[in-house]
C-alpha cells in the first residue's frame, strides 16, 4: 500500500447563494492510482453538490502514525 495525494474541485453555495469552487487535498491509502480515485469516488458518492477529481500524485508520506485511524472511503 501507498499514500497518494488526490485533489477535488467542489463548487459549493456560499452564504450569499453564490457558487464557489474550492479545491482540497485527500491523502488517500491505496495500493494503485486507479484505488485511490474508487475510494475517493466512493467518498462524495451520493453528494448533493458537483465535483470533480484534479489531480493524483503519489505522496513522499512513508507512513501515518498516531492519531485516529484515518477512514477514506
Amino acid at each position: 500500500m501507498g499514500h497518494w495525494t488526490v485533489k477535488v474541485k467542489s463548487n459549493i453555495e456560499d452564504d450569499n447563494g453564490k457558487l464557489r469552487a474550492i479545491t482540497e487535498t485527500f491523502l488517500v491509502n491505496a495500493g494503485e492510482i486507479e484505488d485511490a480515485q474508487a475510494k475517493v469516488r466512493e467518498k462524495f458518492k451520493g453528494s448533493t453538490w458537483e465535483w470533480e477529481i484534479r489531480a493524483v500524485a503519489k505522496s513522499g508520506i512513508a507512513e501515518y502514525i498516531g492519531g485516529p485511524e484515518l477512514n477514506i472511503g
